[in-house]
């Protein structure tokens, strides 16, 4: 599964957001996916230019929420 698509799953169950190392853990540990601090940020990114999620930092993270249509 493409890692958008698992980033995606994972947000939107969470409706009040999560943090970044909240998002590396669960992918790694739920989806077995080894993901780099570059490979997330591009997918991050991609997502909130699309419209999908918001991206706010909170401290020296960021929180990562579904955006509500």
């Amino acid at each position: 599964m493409p890692l958008h698509r698992i980033i995606l799953e994972i947000v939107f169950s969470r409706s009040e957001g999560l943090s970044e190392s909240k998002l590396e853990d669960i992918v790694k540990k739920e989806y077995g996916v080894e993901v780099t601090k570059s490979e997330l940020y591009h997918a991050l990114m991609k997502l909130e230019l699309q419209g999908l999620i918001q991206v706010e930092t909170a401290g020296k993270e960021f929180l990562i929420k579904p955006v509500k249509t």
